[in-house]
């Protein structure tokens, strides 16, 4: 993968503007999921020419009075848990999924994850990155103190959730005793829909577990056939990474400018599992084990996940990582080839932020990064972003560490 870099006049001539109003239209944006999923049992290969109306699965507990403000939530389970088998890529049947209230989080926890990640203290909250995997066993996962939904032949399940409520998704390997892989922090009312939809896309044997908003065009892309456009054979898709702060603390008037200085990491989607094993297997502090991947969501710095020198030095020689350094004047471009990658904002300390990325052929994709946060911005977004910029002066980054 090649990469270009651009430098302030590009802000000048205004030539991202032209290049944004075409590309990132299919990055997320491009539309909801429809109220209810057609079925497809076609293989990755195999454009999919009928759909017809599933009849979901629901939870065994009928609705009482008490829970008539509640709102329905559906699953759909797709993918490939294993490449290596011989069942093609599909909807995926009997995948157990858990819905964890937060203030149930220490409980699931500690019984799921058994010796594995020790005693969580009452009223922890854990929450692990995207693509990262807890080890289990079955006799754990029969004792979880959380009832599971689990997905019918159709691949898809459904369940009623407290609007108001925040919760994590985690899903069950169908073929392994491991939970496969789980979400972060999540309400219904943050979703747009009346009738939400997570879903959970097995790749690798990881569980990538994803709203509506940010996972519908993936699913809609397996739904119609179109493969063709993550052949890595077909044209690179071009990412611009625009890295951004600001000054003040609690108190407005704020002063956005750019700043260079910032790094994302991008790893394969086949490397995923390597890269956090890498990431955190703490020789220097093995005390913290399985915990360095346990994500703070109230941590000023982002996840908080440690990524000192020595984290570094082992993923680079572990895992073929890609580094892509933000310099002046805070704004990249780069080409990459189609499929889907993990997107990490990585600092001298931390892992500050994720995304699980699904890039396509010959696409323009546009993403913001903070000291916290790193995050893809629609085609509108981007727009407004890059016109805002040609007036913000440039301050480093690192000038705030």
């Amino acid at each position: 993968m090649s990469s270009r870099h651009r430098n302030l006049r590009w802000i000048r001539r205004g030539l991202w503007i032209g290049v944004l109003a075409v590309g990132v239209a299919c990055s997320g944006q491009s539309g909801s999921a429809p109220s209810s999923i057609p079925t497809e049992s076609t293989t990755a290969s195999s454009p999919a020419t009928t759909t017809t109306e599933v009849e979901w699965r629901t939870v065994p507990a009928p609705l009482t009075e008490k829970d008539e403000e509640e709102v329905r939530v559906r699953f759909v389970a797709y993918g490939d848990v294993d490449p290596n088998d011989d069942i093609p890529f599909g909807v995926i049947p009997d995948v157990q999924i858990a819905v964890i209230p937060t203030r149930e989080s220490a409980d699931w926890w500690n019984t799921i994850g058994g010796d594995t990640l020790g005693e969580l203290p009452s009223g922890a909250q854990m929450y692990i990155p995207p693509g990262a995997q807890i080890q289990s066993t079955a006799e754990d996962i029969a004792a979880s103190p959380i009832d599971f939904v689990t997905t019918g032949s159709d691949g898809t399940a459904e369940t009623y959730l407290d609007p108001s409520q925040y919760f994590s998704v985690c899903a069950v390997s169908p073929v392994d005793e491991l939970i496969a892989g789980c979400n972060l922090s999540e309400s219904v009312w943050r979703i747009r829909d009346g009738h939400p939809i997570f879903y959970i896309y097995f790749s690798h044997g990881h569980a990538y577990i994803e709203n509506e908003q940010n996972g519908s065009e993936r699913y809609h892309r397996f739904l119609y056939g179109d493969h063709d456009s993550y052949s890595p054979s077909e044209e690179p898709a071009v990412l611009t990474f625009i890295s951004t702060a600001h000054t003040g603390t609690d108190v407005p008037p704020f002063i956005d400018y750019l700043a260079p200085g910032a790094s994302v990491a991008v790893i394969d989607d086949a490397d995923i599992g390597a890269w956090w094993t890498a990431v955190s297997n703490n020789e220097t502090v093995p005390d913290l084990g399985p915990y360095s991947l346990s994500v703070s969501l109230d941590w000023e710095f982002g996840w908080g996940i440690p990524y000192d020198m020595e984290v570094s030095k082992r993923v680079i020689q572990s895992v073929p990582v890609r580094i892509i350094d933000i310099g002046w004047p805070g704004i990249i471009e780069v080409d990459m080839a189609p499929g889907d990658y993990l997107l990490c904002h990585v600092t001298y300390e931390f892992v500050a932020d994720c995304n699980y990325a699904n890039i396509t052929a010959a696409q323009d994709y546009i993403y913001r990064v903070t000291i916290s946060d790193i995050w893809q911005l629609s085609d509108i977004e981007g727009r407004q972003l890059l016109e805002e910029v040609e007036n913000w002066g440039i301050r480093s980054i690192l000038a705030d560490g």
